[in-house]
């Protein structure tokens, strides 16, 4: 599969701050290969007017974020929780879980983010791995396991997340223990530390992560 180079060009200039490029990384223990920001100085030396704009338009589908990172690696490592299955990776972002799944035999992957940017930024980062990702239009589709990472900070996802979480009957989570959601009975399949990159400003802060499932979801191994 090959990249669209208008829609590299468009995700670069959504990346608002001056000498951003989006870059082809490659993310080792994750096994796959994302566009992500890259800057010429990670120490984000802006005055506050240019730093509060940033944070107010964070291109989030930039990040390999630290939730989506530990998830993927955990699904290198367990692929038979994916393989065959239809899988949705909710508030996708760059792609990074879903990407992993379908790398690891996932029958059919489904991505669902609020903002069209990530789901251009993902199916560019799907080609970028030679895998295929469908972007969710109107309803749910029909799967067999939700997956999601990172998303509990924004208050705004937690109500659609929380309807598939009860409706889908498998799914893993990926959060910090500190938002993990009170609404469902969790097993802790993993417990890791991981930081997001690239790492500007604060992000190479090491963070513990969880890796949930639903309590007693023993069919999944």
């Amino acid at each position: 599969m090959t990249s669209d180079p208008s829609h590299l060009a468009s995700l670069q200039q959504a990346l608002i701050l001056p000498g951003a490029e989006l870059r082809a990384e490659p993310l080792t223990d994750e096994q796959l290969t994302l566009w992500l920001l890259s800057l010429p100085d990670p120490r984000l030396t802006l005055d506050s007017q240019a730093i509060g704009a940033f944070w107010q338009r964070l291109p989030y589908w930039a990040f390999a974020w630290a939730g989506g990172r530990a998830l993927a690696r955990w699904i290198v490592d367990n692929p038979n929780y994916v393989a065959g299955k239809r899988v949705l990776d909710f508030g996708c972002g760059s792609a990074l879980v879903g990407i992993a799944a379908a790398k690891a035999g996932a029958a059919e992957v489904w991505i669902a983010d609020l903002d069209n940017n990530a789901l251009l930024a993902a199916t560019e980062n799907a080609a970028l791995n030679d895998v295929h990702v469908l972007p969710v239009q109107g309803e749910w589709p029909q799967v067999d396991l939700l997956l999601a990472s990172d998303v509990l900070y924004d208050i705004s996802s937690s109500a659609d997340l929380k309807q598939l979480m009860l409706n889908i009957p498998d799914w893993i989570l990926a959060e910090s223990h500190f938002v993990a959601p009170d609404f469902v009975a969790l097993d802790c399949l993993h417990s890791t530390v991981c930081s997001t990159l690239p790492a500007i400003g604060d992000f190479d802060e090491a963070v513990a992560i969880e890796i949930y499932c639903r309590a007693g979801q023993t069919r999944l191994t």
